[in-house]
Parts: structure tokens; sequence; C-alpha cells
């Protein structure tokens, strides 16, 4: 793979490969149809799963051999949908897969589908009349086939049987759930059955289904008689991996006036500053620089008359706001393609699939929905000139902006870098609820919604040393990096000291390494070692004899004879697979350097995998890790922050899920000064004293914007907390993210992080500034007393930063508050593992809160 996966992406590939692998073995042993099911949400890189799984298929994996025989089928219902996965598949193994051996199914014309290959289809191209039967629907023959496609897909079940894998992509799409459908094209291959021609289709051995949601693959499997094995992908962990954009931010206009065309200007003012940011993020990081779009929905139905002036008065808007945006850098994806004259323009046409690689493309327009799968990650604006009634249409659009870039969240301090900006000149404020709605109802979607954003900035009323408080306040981010030995994690380490000046060579001091401490290893064993050899380089063939009608046996012998070479070919492979990473390869080139032949040398590498030579590589690899961390972290400390964090995971040797970190503290604080509320949209009420603060000229300005809607609570601890006179400074806590304090809990099995609420500073009155830390929360959720204990634990290790730590709850109709930070609070908060629990604690240990 080119692309390093995160967590939860190597998990779901782990996964997915162990029940392909049991339902393979249910197939043979006695026919069981399975289906498994990869849900995941959008943004999860579902494509750079199933690649890293066709590669596991294919190219085998450290704990899996290799089924290089496979043929595979992959299945969509849209044209370019293909075409992009093809795309995305070459992009991610970065040739770890044959680009000649991935084809369209239309390419082949033999009696089955090839071993080794993988075919893509949509299903309109199976419809009755296609010209990939040989024979069709009405019994014409199709001259230029030999071999229809449901006779290649029906001979290839028969013919290769558990050796043949169909991947239903969007398996919730056309799959017929309903009683009162026919059967789909894509069902009938998964469940068989008869054709749209009339042929006879067996169903497939082993169905891998890619969708959205369970729920949906659920159905479409149940609908198809499928036994699933479903492995999903949480929503929150792809958030928590960066991959999605941060927040969505809603613009629309506050009064009834219309003003498209000053709209569109805000939009291309906001991909102007988007494209600044970028090439700042680039020349500081070396990040690969990402030239934003915009997306502009125009409308439908006009004349033709109408739709040139209308699109001649865009075309103005975007030159005269922007003289970049002109000529090439425009583009439209219209149904109906080819260019479009406009006056003296041309604007040229561009497939939805190919947006996203065209850099010179910085505007496309187009009317409806774009392709489903379709996505674009570094659009970061868009508008919509669509009427109201299209809210459902413009959520779904949303939806398909919200990958990073960079597959990445951004370091440093640009917010606008996580952020997709949408404008709907044609909305009014209490028709945004509507979007809200649609895009907060799909379960794919994962991503903050702002409405009627505005951009806070640091207060300077707050002392600047508050600031420097909260950016150096220790707090915790999750583990995303992980690795399938010491060994990998070393070369990363060894890549990533490499390219910030900390050693130099990184890569080929860490492979030398190995091999030294692999030569020493063998020198140490080598008599061991040889007598491996020997009896990997020889077969013993025993002969006995079996007299014909009598009732005993006689052993008449052994001989020996040298092992064939292509059996030890068979062993070396699998020696490369015991051995961590490119170790087995790294030695074999140091022996055949040394002088040694190849037949023996591979011979070798066999023997020391086989003497579980896997623990001294991986044994080695720690140590130089260690090595490199007492020798570089502090150099590491001192350096900006993006590189610590790409860094410092990789000193650590465990499994830990969450490392330490320090809060980040943020340029500017993005907030919602609207909320929904019901199908209306209503303001949301501000405060003072915030470290962030809605700057001078727009309306409470000076003050911050807090929903404290959903909780009573927050409202009053922000009355009692702002009325003490010591106060200089607070910060609403965010519920995720680098610059918000997150705090390790376990709950049951899993690993969490909690965010408590509200964070104030106070003055000491000796120059000093101490913190306070309030969380109110409801005692009658499952994991208050895991979170409320971990808070506690924290307040207590840092009591250096933290002077006050207060849990407030409602207990008996008044707000009490529990004082997380007295002695062995921690314990007996633990131990309240229900409701009437914390609330006899309450009673027991609280006090009235204000």
């Amino acid at each position: 793979m080119k692309f390093t996966l995160e967590p939860y992406q190597a998990v779901a590939v782990e996964s997915v490969l162990t029940n392909l692998g049991k339902a393979r073995a249910g197939y043979l042993d006695d026919g069981e149809r399975t289906a498994v099911g990869l849900t995941a949400p959008t943004g999860a890189g579902k494509t750079v799963i199933a690649t890293a799984v066709l590669e596991g298929i294919f190219k085998g994996t450290p704990t899996r051999a290799a089924n290089p025989n496979m043929t595979v089928l992959w299945i969509t219902d849209d044209r370019a949908l293909n075409a992009q996965t093809i795309a995305k598949i070459t992009q991610a193994s970065g040739g770890g897969i044959d680009i000649n051996c991935i084809r369209f199914l239309g390419e082949n014309d033999h009696r089955t589908l090839q071993p080794g290959h993988i075919y893509f289809v949509h299903i309109q191209a199976m419809q009755k009349n296609s010209t990939l039967h040989a024979v069709r629907a009405d019994g014409t023959r199709n001259d230029r086939r030999t071999h229809g496609a449901w006779d290649m897909i029906a001979n290839t079940v028969r013919d290769r049987g558990a050796d043949f894998l169909v991947i239903w992509d969007e398996a919730h799409r056309g799959s017929g759930t309903k009683n009162t459908d026919r059967k789909s094209i894509a069902g009938t291959i998964v469940d068989g059955g008869t054709t749209n021609i009339g042929t006879h289709q067996p169903a497939a051995p082993v169905v891998l289904g890619i969708s959205a949601t369970p729920d949906r693959f659920l159905a479409a499997m149940n609908a198809a008689n499928r036994t699933p094995r479903l492995v999903e992908v949480k929503a929150g962990d792809v958030r928590e991996s960066g991959l999605l954009k941060d927040r969505i931010l809603l613009r629309s206009l506050g009064e009834s006036q219309s003003a498209d065309n000053t709209m569109l200007a805000l939009a291309v003012e906001d991909l102007e500053s988007s494209d600044a940011s970028w090439r700042a993020h680039h020349e500081a990081t070396g990040d690969r620089l990402v030239e934003p779009l915009l997306v502009v929905q125009v409308e439908q139905g006009l004349s033709p008359a109408r739709e040139e002036a209308r699109l001649a008065e865009i075309l103005a808007v975007l030159e005269s706001t922007w003289p970049q945006l002109s000529g090439y850098a425009v583009a439209h994806a219209f149904g109906d393609h080819g260019q479009y004259k406009v006056g003296d323009k041309t604007i040229r046409y561009l497939p939805p699939e190919a947006i996203s690689g065209d850099d010179q493309a910085r505007v496309v327009l187009f009317k409806s929905a774009l392709t489903t799968g379709w996505d674009c990650p570094r659009a970061e604006v868009m508008i919509s000139f669509q009427n109201r009634d299209s809210y459902t249409e413009i959520a779904q659009l949303i939806g398909r902006l919200v990958r990073t870039p960079l597959a990445k969240r951004i370091d440093g301090g640009d917010e606008r870098l996580g952020e997709v900006a949408a404008y709907l000149p044609g909305f009014r404020t209490e028709h945004v609820a509507r979007v809200v709605k649609a895009l907060t109802e799909d379960e794919s979607v994962e991503v903050d919604v702002v409405v009627a954003p505005v951009v806070c900035e640091k207060s300077t009323e707050v002392p600047a040393a508050v600031f420097e408080l909260l950016d150096t306040l220790p707090s915790y981010t999750r583990q995303r990096t992980s690795f399938g030995s010491r060994t990998a994690q070393l070369l990363r380490l060894a890549a990533t000291l490499t390219e910030h000046g900390l050693i130099e060579q990184g890569s080929a001091k860490a492979k030398r390494w190995i091999v030294d401490q692999m030569t020493a290893a063998d020198s140490q064993r080598r008599n061991e070692i040889d007598a491996k050899v020997d009896d990997i380089m020889s077969l013993t063939i025993s002969t006995t004899m079996v007299s014909y009608g009598e009732a005993i046996m006689q052993s008449v012998g052994k001989t020996d004879t040298p092992t064939n070479e292509r059996d030890l070919e068979g062993y070396f492979q699998r020696a490369k697979r015991l051995l961590p990473d490119g170790s087995a390869n790294w030695y074999f080139n140091e022996l055949c350097d040394r002088g040694e032949d190849e037949i023996d040398a591979s011979a070798r590498l066999v023997a020391m995998a086989d003497l579980g030579f896997a623990t001294v590589v991986e044994h080695q690899a720690t140590a130089l890790i260690t090595t490199w961390r007492q020798q570089h972290a502090a150099k590491v400390s001192a350096k900006p922050r993006h590189v610590r964090e790409q860094t410092e995971p990789l000193w650590y040797l465990g499994a830990e899920p969450m490392l330490p970190t320090t809060v980040e503290t943020r340029a500017a604080y993005p907030a919602a000064t609207e909320k929904i509320r019901g199908d209306t949209v209503a303001p949301i009420e501000t405060y003072p004293a915030h470290l962030f603060v809605i700057p001078d000229g727009k309306p409470n300005a000076g003050r911050f914007p807090v929903d404290t809607s959903r909780s009573s609570w927050e409202a009053d601890v922000l009355t009692a907390e702002l009325a003490v006179e010591s106060l200089v400074g607070w910060y609403r806590n965010p519920s995720s993210g680098r610059h918000a304090l997150a705090i390790p809990y376990k709950f049951g099995d899993e690993q969490r992080l909690m965010h408590p609420d509200f964070l104030f500073w106070h003055d000491d009155g000796d120059g000093k500034y101490a913190m306070d830390i309030v969380d109110p929360h409801r005692s009658d959720l499952a994991d208050t007393s895991s979170k409320w204990s971990a808070l506690s634990r924290y307040a207590q290790d840092h009591s250096d930063r933290v002077r006050r730590c207060l849990a407030v709850a409602e207990v008996g109709g008044n707000l009490q508050a529990l004082d997380l930070t007295a002695v062995g609070i921690d314990a007996r908060v633990r131990a309240a593992t229900n409701q009437n629990l914390i609330r006899d604690l309450f009673d027991a240990e609280g006090m009235a809160y204000p």
C-alpha cells in the first residue's frame, strides 16, 4: 500500500480478510454462501480499505498466504463511479496491485473471467439489450462477442468456486429489497436466478458488500438470502482520525432581499482566502499544495436565453472578484457534455470523477446532484442557487465535500483548513433548518454543522499568559498510527527523523542496524541454524512395503533427496511473511553480497524464520527506537507543533490507545450564532469574558456564543462562575479535536476521551493564574462514573495546573457539586456505577452549587 492506513482502517482490513477466509472455508466445506459487509460512513476511506483487502488476497499478509489466482468482480450502479474507483485503487496501492490486471468486464471475451484479475462492471451495462451479451433477450446474436457477460460470470462461478469474489459497491443501492421490486441485476449476480436475458445464473460463492450503514447492508443481504458477516467502521473513529473536515459552515441571508451575486462574490473571497491559507500551509510544512475549489450549483429549468445570460453573469462575478477565475479555471459538469459557449467565453466540460484530480479547475458549475460516490476533498466552498425546496439535494452535495484534502487533520492554527463553507442565497434563516436536519439525520456524515458562523478572535481583555497556559495544558490524543511490527515503526521513525533534519539517512541506518543484529544472532546460533538448513535442504522419504494378502507391513528403508527449488522458493516466501517487514530481503541480500549462493541464502533465512528470529528482529528494532528517543526527544520537543505531532507518537512502544500531548491554542474560534429550534432558527445567547470573542463591528461584539438550550445546567454554571470577581477569562472546551482538553477513560473494553465543559482562569493575587474545571453532566448516563473518575485523577495528577475541579449534577431538583480534587474521591466515584449510587455519593459528599 502506498497509503498508511489509519488504525481503524487496519483493523477493518484484518477483520474483512478474516471473515472472507471464513466465508471461503464455509463454501468449500458445505456450500454455505456468505456475505461479508464492510460498512463505513462518509470519509472513512472504504475504497482504501478495499484496496488493502485486495492486496492482502493477491499478495498475502504476514499471517496469510497469497491467493494470486483469485478472480474479483466489482459491481456498481454507475460507470463514472467505476472509473473513479479504479483511479483510487491505483493511487492507494501505489503499484501494489498491477494496473494491467484491472479491467472492465466488457474488455473480456473468454469462457471465464481470468485468474488474478479484477473486473469492473456497472449494472446499466448488463441491461437486456446490452452489447455485453452474446445473445440478447430477443434471441438475436451479437456477432462481436463469443462469450456473453452473464455466461462468463456463470462459468466463473462453476469453474472457480471459492476463488471467485464478488464485491458489491454501494450494496444498499439497487438491491431490490422490497418484495414488489423485481430482482436487480446486481442482486441476480449475487443471489443467482433467472437473468434478464432468460439464462440461469448460479449464486456467487462469496460476496463482499460495501455500504454506508449497517442497516442498509443488512437489508440488502437479507433480501439476497445471504448470511451476513458484518465489519463496521464507527463514525466517531473516522472523525477522530482527521479524515473528515471539522465543520460545515452554513451561510444564508438574514433578510428578504435577493443578493445572489453578492453571495457569490463572498464565496469567491472565501475561496481566495482558503487558497492563501493552503499556500501558507504548504510553505510552512512542505505538505502537498492543495488548490481549493468552488462548486457552484446553478438554477435548473431556465430557458436557453436566460441560462446563457445567467451563466454570463456568474462568469463576470467570478472574474471581477478574483481574476484568476477565468478561462480554463472554470469548468462545468452539466448532464449534456461538451463545451458551453457563453458570449465570447467557453466553459469546458469536466466529468465529475475527474474534478478532484484536475488542479487547474478552480470553479465547477453543475445543475443537479453529482454522481453517487463522487467526492472532491479539495472542494472547500460551495454555493447553491437552487430554491429552498432542494434542501435534501444540497445536504447530499455537502456530504460529498467533507473529506480532508490531505487525508489528515491539518496541524496549526488556521481553522479554515478544516472547514466547508456552504452559501445558500436562496434560503432564509428559517429554511436553513431543513438543510441542517437533512445533514444531521444522514448517519453516514459525521461533521459539526455551524449555522450563521462568526469567527471569534482572541480577546484583548484576557491576559496573554492565560493563552500560554491553555497552549501548554496537558491533554491526550488518540493513537492514530498503528504498525504491524516494531520494525515498520522503526522505519517510519527513521524517515520522520531524517525528514526533519535530526539524523542523516535514517532508513539506511535502521536497515543496517537490523542486518548487523541478525548477523550477530546468526553467529551466536550458527550450529542450530546450520542443522536446520541441512534439514530444509533435503527430504527424508520413507518406504513401507505391504505384502499383498498379508496383514503385516514392513519398513524397507529411508532415502534422502534434495528439496526441489520450487519448494524452497515457497519456504522463502513464508519466511518473508514470518520475518517482519523487509528484514528477510535485507539479510538475504547481505548473505549474497558476502558470496553465499542464493539457494543457500534463502534456506538460511527459512531456518532463521522457523527458529523464531522474528522476535530477535523485533527486539532489536525496539532497542534502536529507544536509543533514538533518548538521543533526540529533547530536540523534537523544541520543534514546531506539526513536527512534534508527527514524531512523538513514534516513540511509544506499547499499544497505548491514548498518547500524551498538550492543548493547542487556536488562532480563532469559529462559532455558531444561531441554532435550530424545531423547524426554525433562533439566536444563540452570548456571554462575556471568554478567551475568544466576536470581533468589533459585529452584533454582540466582545462576547462569545454558547448554546445552552440542551442543558440549563450550563447556563446556571456560566451565571455562577462569571460572577466571581477574580475571573480573568474562560474557555468553552470543544467536544473533540486538538484545541480541546481531552482526558482518557475506560468504559468496559473501550478506551475513550472525555472533554470537560468549562475551564475558568482566576487571578490568584500573586501574579499567577489558577485554573478551575467545571463539568455539568447528567448522572444517569452509563459512563458518568468512568468519566468523572478519570477527571478526578487528572485534576489530582496536575494539581500544579488545576486549583478546583467540580462535577455538577441535578440531585433532588437542585444543582449540587462534587469536589473531584478530594483525596480518594476518584475511587469512590469509580465505584458509583449507576445513577442511584452517584446520587448517594452527592448526598454524602456533595455541596450546593453555586
